[in-house]
């Protein structure tokens, strides 16, 4: 038996990762801290959320109870690899009168008598079916670990995501407020051509239109301001009709993106990798316990027993005693069970090992995916500001012509309308930079760290 070992389970090669990502910058970005990217954007008010969001989020507190339910499981399958130790102690007193017959009753001798003891039984773990246990439940309590640091990573994502999506539509809603005021202007303008009959009802009705359609954009980007409000109330764990108000926005800013990032690196941090790692680990154990099911069990017992009885009218009797015992179960015949458990449990390793590659080349996928929108999005922002560069010395130019008496008000209103059209294309490309850029964090892995993985416990 000495030279038995635990059962093992062939594990395939992990995929080799590739060596670099495709589009991400090697040079020319920045080194980001990924833990607390949020920091990036030098904005309080986004670290203030998504701080809040990190300690009251109720998905958080569920994924931490899981923590703690892994973990205290872990520690049950441990305990059955070592001796299991019990104390008995008990006494017993008997009295009373016999009836019979004759008129003399006879009364039955008293009896007093106690026990103590103690029992021990430990099932030696030769072939390592108790390890693999003990193991499998480690790797489930590692997992629902990286499970809480996914939970962080997203949460911390959703909250930047509305919180930037919410100031998008502040700017445009101020945006919007300027275009409204440019377009009265044009209306009172045209209104006093048509009183003076130099224009026609058609002109006054098509810039009342023009009014009307733009006015009616402003409840829809107030009531999506108010969603995303809503939202991060509910992310920080409180009523979604407690939501305050959200401050004004500041200058735009979205940081750079992080350079040098390895594929090694990244799916070493992702949570979601890790956590699929640890759950093929637990499978594996899961199916080495299953196949030590076939080997024969090994058991050790003692019982040590200390008593006394005592009967009226005999001597009394005590001493102590201990029982010493030897066991093995060998399985020989059990319709097939213990091979059909083996045959399921690899079956689940298989399973796990699929879907850990999946994760694995989801990963990669969704980098070089976030590295490419980003780049993209940068590209049609500079794109967008150069057109509103020329779309407001247009305009510009337009009032000069104005004031020289070559135009009229109406080509001046125009073109400001023109570039205050090209700013809110604008702002929303650098909304959607912004997004882009959350979503990129989010892909690298970042937003979590040991630490905050370490306070659950």
């Amino acid at each position: 038996m000495a030279a038995c070992s635990t059962v093992q389970v062939d594990m395939p090669a992990a995929p080799a990762a590739p060596a670099a990502f495709q589009q991400v910058p090697q040079a020319g970005g920045s080194q980001a801290d990924l833990a607390r990217w949020w920091q990036d954007w030098h904005d309080p008010e986004l670290t203030r959320h998504v701080e809040a969001a990190l300690r009251a989020n109720t998905d958080l507190r569920v994924a931490r109870a899981r923590v703690l339910e892994a973990r205290a499981w872990a520690a049950v399958a441990d305990s059955a690899r070592y001796p299991t130790l019990a104390a008995q102690a008990g006494a017993a007193r008997g009295f009373g009168d016999l009836r019979s017959p004759s008129p003399v009753p006879d009364r039955s001798p008293d009896l007093e008598a106690y026990a103590g003891g103690v029992s021990a039984a430990w099932e030696v773990d030769v072939f390592g079916r108790r390890a693999s246990d003990a193991e499998a439940a480690a790797g489930m309590a590692l997992a629902a670990e990286e499970q809480l640091h996914g939970v962080q990573l997203a949460i911390a994502a959703d909250v930047a995501q509305n919180y930037l999506e919410a100031q998008g539509l502040q700017r445009r809603l101020a945006l919007l407020d300027r275009s409204l005021a440019t377009l009265g202007e044009l209306e009172r303008y045209v209104q006093a051509r048509f009183r003076a009959g130099q224009a026609l009802g058609y002109d006054l009705e098509r810039v009342r239109e023009q009014v009307s359609a733009r006015e009616a954009e402003r409840p829809v980007l107030q009531s999506q301001i108010e969603v995303r409000q809503r939202r991060l109330a509910v992310l920080e764990g409180q009523a979604a009709q407690a939501a305050p108000a959200l401050g004004e926005p500041g200058p735009f800013h979205v940081p750079p993106v992080p350079a040098g990032e390895l594929p090694s690196s990244v799916l070493d941090r992702r949570p979601d990798v890790r956590a699929s790692a640890a759950l093929v680990r637990a499978q594996a154990a899961r199916l080495g316990s299953a196949k030590a099911e076939l080997l024969p069990r090994f058991y050790l017992s003692f019982v040590g027993l200390d008593g006394r009885i005592r009967i009226d009218g005999l001597p009394a009797l005590s001493g102590t005693g201990g029982l010493l015992g030897v066991g093995v179960d060998l399985p020989l015949f059990n319709a097939g069970r213990i091979r059909s458990t083996i045959a399921a449990n690899d079956a689940r390793l298989q399973a796990a090992l699929a879907e850990h590659d999946k994760t694995v080349l989801r990963t990669l996928e969704e980098v070089d995916s976030a590295y490419g929108v980003r780049s993209g999005l940068d590209q049609r922002e500079a794109r967008l500001g150069g057109t509103l560069a020329i779309a407001r010395r247009n305009a510009d130019q337009s009032r000069r012509l104005y004031e020289a008496g070559r135009r009229t008000f109406e080509d001046v209103l125009s073109a400001r309308l023109g570039a205050l059209q090209r700013e809110d294309e604008l702002l929303q490309a650098q909304t959607g930079q912004a997004l882009a850029t959350v979503q990129l964090y989010r892909a690298l892995g970042g937003g979590w760290s040991p630490a905050a993985g370490a306070a659950a416990g």
